[in-house]
């Protein structure tokens, strides 16, 4: 039996598996929507929890 999640997981045609595996895999996750401070990201900067990261940055 296939796992149900797998690595074509959502991927419901031969198409979209294509171009996901052959583009869209290798590229970076880019979020525009980021409220972090880029410095903070280059830093490797460690969080103290999930709260500081969603409620850190502009939101305050």
């Amino acid at each position: 039996m296939k796992d149900f999640i797998n690595e074509d997981f959502l991927l419901q045609s031969d198409v979209a598996k294509m171009l996901y595996h052959e583009h869209a895999e290798k590229m970076p996750i880019i979020d525009y929507h980021c409220h972090l401070n880029p410095k903070m990201i280059a830093d490797d900067y460690k969080f103290s929890s999930i709260t500081e990261i969603w409620l850190g940055g502009d939101h305050i």
